[in-house]
């Protein structure tokens, strides 16, 4: 009994000396530090606005804007398995309501293209990142963010948002 003993408190001190707390990769650490901010970008525009600017040729695909948006994608799952980019919906809603679903809006499901966006995180060689979002950011479908990107769109007509800033909000 007496060895158990002194076996378990090995085993504790072990523990203690080598820590058992966070065990978060320093690849991780830089990329969060890289991407995530704690103050709230500024000048929030909607989706649909961002949209329609970058098709007219108003907004240019290097210039940088910010979106209030919920990660869901309606009835499909939002996250790219193994990549850090996932799928956005505006969450400015009709006035400013951060709580309104466009894809449960009868107004907003007519047209569901305008107000979704993917979002992608890139590393320095433009190649997106191979780790889960969920990983990366610790978030989950339909958190709310701010992101600040560039943008672009894809063969499906997507917005794709470029991201260079991004804000949990919690």
């Amino acid at each position: 009994m007496k060895q158990l003993t002194t076996l378990s408190l090995a085993i504790a001190c072990c523990l203690i000396a080598t820590g058992c707390g966070d065990s978060t990769s320093p690849r991780v650490l830089a990329l969060q530090s890289q991407f995530l901010v704690a103050s709230i970008p500024q000048k929030e525009r909607p989706v649909p606005d961002i949209r329609k600017d970058l098709k007219s040729g108003a907004l240019k695909t290097d210039t940088r804007f910010v979106v209030r948006a919920r990660i869901n994608a309606g009835d499909f799952p939002p996250f790219a398995e193994g990549k850090a980019a996932f799928i956005v919906t505006d969450a400015t809603g009709h006035d400013g309501d951060e709580s309104h679903d466009p894809h449960e809006c009868p107004f907003c499901k007519r047209d569901i293209k305008s107000v979704i966006a993917r979002v992608e995180f890139s590393d320095d060689t433009s190649k997106m990142i191979d780790i889960d979002a969920r990983e990366l950011f610790n978030v989950k479908e339909f958190d709310l963010l701010v992101i600040e990107g560039t943008g672009r769109f894809d063969e499906d007509d997507m917005l794709v948002i470029d991201t260079k800033k991004l804000y949990l909000q919690r």
